[in-house]
């Protein structure tokens, strides 16, 4: 959740189910590329990997989410 000009924003991850945020990163990557360039960053990681959908063996995951400014942005 983001509080954005007094409001709260809930941002959802699909996928893995039982997400968890260690560390929530924005970042303007290119300003010329307008909401494109622009986006949330954040890691992914469980104390006990092994008990995430994937198994044994699976690693931190990194997360991009892009904000448009309205659903039929383009």
């Amino acid at each position: 959740m983001a509080l954005v000009h007094g409001k709260f924003v809930t941002m959802r991850a699909p996928y893995p189910l039982g997400f968890y945020a260690k560390n929530v990163d924005g970042r303007i990557d290119d300003p010329a590329a307008g909401w494109k360039g622009r986006g949330v960053w954040t890691t992914y990681g469980s104390r006990a990997p092994f008990h995430m959908e994937t198994g044994k063996g699976q690693k931190p995951i990194v997360l991009h989410f892009q904000i448009r400014p309205n659903p039929l942005a383009d």
